[in-house]
């Protein structure tokens, strides 16, 4: 599975699952961090196999993701669409 930085996913398996996040940097193959500028901000990201999360967009907007509130706003405006 291929997630890049930016992709907007929803965690299947954890305590946090059905919960949507954005992936904020790649760890390697199989691990990212994430974050949802909420319970998980920029400043502590988590660390999430691949194979546990959902791409639901692709990256876009990319360059607008530069602080919490822009999580919070990107993602709010996911479940709205």
């Amino acid at each position: 599975m291929s997630v890049k930085v930016g992709d907007v996913v929803i965690s299947k398996r954890g305590h946090d699952s059905k919960k949507t996040f954005i992936v904020v940097a790649t760890l390697n193959e199989n691990y990212v961090l994430i974050a949802d500028g909420k319970s998980r901000k920029l400043a502590s990201p988590k660390q999430k196999n691949v194979k546990h999360l959902k791409v639901l967009t692709e990256a876009k907007g990319l360059d607008a993701i530069v602080d919490d509130k822009s999580i919070e706003s990107v993602l709010k405006q996911m479940q709205t669409e």
